[in-house]
């Protein structure tokens, strides 16, 4: 298995009170992990929403709803690229990929929110920075959450943990031990539970690792005790327990749920050198509201809500409301649906119940009515289709066969028989420039491709790539939208990614060398230099000195912009300054030019 791209969780780098980890085997890049969750961007405007259906089923009024919010990761890379630089740290700088994770709303009782929000809520990860969550009510709760929304709420903040997968913490060591007796030991110290908070477990494995049964060779002592504590930790998240959020009655934290039929006695070595991917929980503050917090309640109710009503069934019909979390644009795809079938219930029903749903773009569920036994309670199997183009014939692709009982069905990138790789663009970057992207591999032994632009009104897009496209990349080209200059970006192994204006050739960390020839009498000289789109910004403009016994210098500048990459230089505060200049050749003064500048002043 190949961990390129993968964040190392052996190689942190601090960055302005953040960590950013080193992408396996990809030197000088580095994965910067979300510092919080915004309210997202969502077709229709709100990211919050209550979708209320009703339906008469002759004897009953059946009524439920939808809440649904979407968030978007804000991975501060602008900041974090600044500080970094300021910091000499010449680093390129990307999003973490993060996988999924859980949610959990707070002033719930407070607010008198249905009490389904109390939970855990998961997390389902749309593309590389969306994540969206699903929520169904019941008739009372969604009663419950309409009178909140009329009441309004400010009040409602929530904390997310996000999961994400990295490379291992490694230690030249192996370890051996028995799983029964590392149990045992993990319920002593939790009272019993097969679950533990995992700093204290992380605590006892840098405090005394023995008292775990864990046995460790003579010179584990070499190395630090963290390092080994992170090791170990990470192997038992991968291979024993599951790693989930705190209860709501703690403080947020992360907690090792055990897996007792995997830990039966025995003798398990470990290497702690060999790389694995191990999983962690990212904990962040998300805002699930965003502008909808300075709506008037009245008005926040009606950009929240939609009502749809189903058509009046007899008794013993059952709806299914099946919801798509899936990028909005799919290259590749030319339909896409979920089957859905239910077998057959002798002799209460002897005929298998067939439904399908189209899965589009639009964020609205669509109901399914399946006519069941009356007292029959719902199960059924589902599957996706998508329709593809390869070698310009349409071919159609079938994700796994799924089961089900709920009667809110989330279909996800996952559930497909085909790679849904997000591409996404910064929307300031997009002000500068479009982008035209490929995807490309060879399939069947013959080349394959997809393109799909990208510009301020479309920002993301999701490559439809077939399993066994082989070798697939993804390569981009930046147009500047004034000038038409291009940028390119390197091919690069095709998985989620996120462009912005250090993705292309031209900027990032830049570096010039500067000499001055003293061809008159001076004994020294200066100039004040910047980068071309930093001259009015007193932070970004340098003042270098040049004396004989120190005619040359180096100056290396941030270049914020691929297709504004270059400095200009003056010599003092009243010269014009330089035309824009690339830093591809160094610059060369004579000390006999400061002179007539100053006389030309």
């Amino acid at each position: 298995m190949s961990f390129a791209a993968r964040p190392d969780w052996r190689s942190p780098l601090p960055i302005a009170q953040r960590l950013a980890y080193a992408a396996y085997d990809q030197p000088g890049r580095f994965l910067l992990p979300p510092q919080a969750l915004a309210a997202g961007r969502v077709e229709g405007g709100s990211p919050l929403r209550l979708d209320i259906v009703q339906q008469d089923r002759g004897n009953a009024l059946a009524r439920y709803s939808i809440l649904s919010l979407a968030f978007a990761a804000d991975f501060g890379l602008d900041a974090a690229r600044r500080a970094a630089f300021e910091l000499g740290q010449r680093v390129q700088l990307a999003p973490l990929p993060v996988e999924g994770g859980w949610l959990r709303l707070n002033a719930v009782q407070a607010l008198d929110l249905p009490p389904a929000l109390d939970e855990l809520l998961p997390l389902d990860a749309a593309s590389l920075s969306a994540m969206n969550l699903a929520v169904r009510l019941d008739s009372a709760g969604t009663d419950l959450f309409v009178a909140a929304l009329q009441r309004g709420l400010l009040a409602v903040g929530a904390s997310a943990w996000l999961r994400v997968r990295g490379v291992a913490e490694r230690a030249p060591l192996s370890l051996a031990f028995d799983p029964a007796a590392l149990l045992a030991a993990v319920r002593g110290l939790s009272g019993g539970a097969d679950e533990i908070d995992a700093a204290l477990l992380r605590q006892r494995l840098i405090d005394a690792p023995q008292l775990l049964g864990l046995g460790l060779p003579e010179r584990s002592g070499e190395v630090p005790a963290s390092v080994l504590a992170d090791a170990v930790l990470d192997r038992i998240a991968a291979r024993l327990a599951a790693p989930k959020p705190s209860p709501a009655d703690a403080a947020p934290g992360v907690r090792l749920v055990f897996d007792p039929a995997a830990m039966a006695s025995g003798r398990v070595q470990w290497n702690l050198a060999d790389a694995l991917l191990a999983p962690r929980l990212l904990i962040l503050e998300a805002d699930p509201l965003g502008p909808l917090r300075t709506l008037p309640a009245g008005e926040l109710h009606d950009t929240v809500v939609r009502r749809f009503d189903a058509r009046a069934l007899a008794s013993g019909w059952r709806s299914l409301s099946v919801r798509a979390n899936l990028p909005e644009r799919r290259i590749g795809v030319m339909t896409s649906q979920v089957d859905v079938q239910v077998p057959a219930r002798p002799p209460a029903r002897m005929t298998t119940l067939k439904a399908s749903a189209p899965l589009a773009a639009s964020d609205k569920p669509v109901a399914l009515d399946l006519r069941l036994s009356p007292s029959e309670p719902l199960a059924y199997q589902w599957q996706t289709s998508a329709v593809v183009l390869s070698d310009g014939r349409a071919e159609t692709l079938k994700g796994p066969l799924r089961s089900g009982e709920r009667e809110h069905l989330l279909v996800g990138p996952d559930d497909f028989g085909l790679r849904l790789l997000p591409v996404e663009a910064e929307p300031a970057f997009l002000q500068q420039a479009d982008i035209e992207v490929e995807c490309f591999g060879t399939r069947k032994g013959k080349p394959w491709s997809a393109r799909g632009p990208l510009d301020a009104a479309r920002p993301a897009l999701a490559f439809a790539v077939p399993f066994d496209v082989d070798d697939a990349q993804i390569r981009a080209l930046a147009r500047a939208r004034d000038g038409g200059a291009q940028r390119p970006m390197a091919p690069q192994p095709a998985d989620g990614l996120r462009l912005d204006a250090f993705s292309f050739d031209g900027s990032g960390s830049r570096e010039l060398a500067l000499s001055c020839e003293f061809d008159d009498d001076a004994r020294q000289c200066a100039i004040e230099i910047a980068p071309e789109d930093g001259i009015d910004d007193p932070l970004r403009r340098k003042r270098l000195s040049f004396t004989r016994a120190r005619p040359q210098q180096d100056w290396g500048w941030l270049a914020l912009s691929p297709f504004r990459s270059g400095y200009r230089w003056r010599w003092n505060a009243q010269a014009p300054w330089s035309p824009v200049l690339q830093p591809d050749a160094p610059l060369r003064l004579r000390s006999s030019q400061a002179a007539l500048a100053a006389t030309a002043g």
